[in-house]
């Protein structure tokens, strides 16, 4: 299914490259090129990350700790393990010597989902940064970090 495209209103008191920029930015985003980006994406959000989390954390943790390390609000974290439980690839349990916590387990059904995932990001990143080769992969990090820095000034 092709998506609508909404044409943006143009502010002609800018300098044209800014508003090419925009346009050019907005093609890419709709372009099939963008799903290679939101796959690596997946990575550092939702049900990627809890099991990252875990499985950095030595496979056991509370929601306390994944959303600590989520930056995320504990509702949040809690409907993600309610979708990891459901895959089978997380289970709870209410510690044996605090009955007011929740631990958190990695099963192997998830350990194997999030290092499939894992190797995967990686082996694109890896592919991406050998075709940029050295000079331009610094100018793509060091771009990407401005612009992340410039996204949140203006929040």
């Amino acid at each position: 299914m092709k998506m609508a495209i909404i044409k943006l209103p143009i502010d002609e008191s800018l300098p044209a490259y800014v508003n090419e920029s925009i346009v050019t930015l907005e093609e890419l985003v709709r372009s099939d090129h963008f799903s290679a980006f939101e796959k690596l994406a997946r990575l550092s959000k939702g049900e990627i990350l809890v099991l990252k989390i875990l499985l950095l954390q030595g496979g056991t943790t509370t929601p306390t700790e994944i959303s600590k390390a989520m930056n995320s609000t504990k509702g949040r974290v809690s409907a993600v393990l309610n979708a990891l439980e459901k895959k089978g690839e997380v289970t709870r349990a209410i510690d044996k010597d605090n009955r007011r916590n929740i631990i958190v387990t990695l099963t192997d059904s998830g350990r194997e989902h999030v290092m499939n995932e894992l190797q995967s990001g990686y082996r694109t990143m890896t592919h991406i940064f050998e075709e940029l080769g050295e000079q331009d992969s610094a100018e793509f990090i060091r771009m990407l970090t401005k612009v992340f820095k410039l996204m949140n000034e203006t929040d």
